[in-house]
């Protein structure tokens, strides 16, 4: 149900948009203000429904999910308005206001933080198993399990994930570990001793039978 209800809050918004719309014209008001807000929560309800689907994740999320009922909500309350709109156009109002709210500032909020988040999320589960099926992570997630299938073959695709997947199992790999033994080359200390010629000073190596300057023997 939670792949469906932004579906169905989606068209609700574009739904109630028209209404308001058409009912304001019909009611040649010289105040355009229901109708300009009719157009613009048609077309937000257009925008909140192809993004939806383009960012399932986000749109399953307990964010979107709430966003829903909202956007549901509001619909409701601008329908109920067209009904008495002398006594009710408060409830128009306030159904327009809330779906402004979602579709321009809350949704764009959601779609900015939350897919990375809940992408994260499903990586990350699926990393702590050593294996665990897509139903299994939907469970967790609430997420669909086709979006959470999706997500984890693209994580084993750019590498994020070492595993493989098996039907509808996820098996994590163990990461290749390369063994080595430290080896310690220990090299000889040379030092040389030099010994001076008593006859003209010069420095010669000790063991020198003569000196490398007079010749005299050492």
């Amino acid at each position: 149900m939670k792949d469906k209800l932004f579906l169905i809050g989606s068209l609700f918004a574009i739904i109630a948009g028209a209404i308001m719309t058409f009912f304001s014209i019909s009611l040649e008001s010289d105040t355009p203000m229901f109708v300009i807000m009719g157009i613009v929560l048609m077309f937000l309800g257009f925008i909140v429904l192809v993004t939806g689907f383009t960012t399932p994740s986000v749109a399953q999320s307990k964010e979107g999910v709430g966003l829903s009922y909202i956007m549901i909500i509001a619909s409701i309350l601008i329908i109920i308005g067209t009904f008495d709109f002398d006594a009710l156009w408060i409830l128009m109002l306030l159904g327009g206001g809330l779906l402004l709210l979602s579709s321009v500032i809350l949704w764009p909020c959601f779609c900015c933080t939350g897919k990375s988040k809940n992408r994260d999320r499903i990586i990350g589960i699926a990393n702590a198993h050593d294996n665990i099926s897509m139903y299994d992570l939907s469970q967790k997630t609430g997420i669909s399990v086709d979006v959470v299938r999706d997500i984890i073959y693209d994580a084993i695709g750019k590498k994020q994930l070492v595993g493989k997947m098996e039907d509808e199992f996820f098996v994590r790999g163990r990461p290749v570990s390369t063994s080595y033994t430290p080896t310690t080359t220990r090299e000889r200390e040379i030092v040389k001793v030099l010994v001076v010629c008593p006859f003209c000073g010069a420095k010669n190596e000790q063991g020198t039978p003569k000196c490398h300057n007079c010749q005299a023997s050492l």
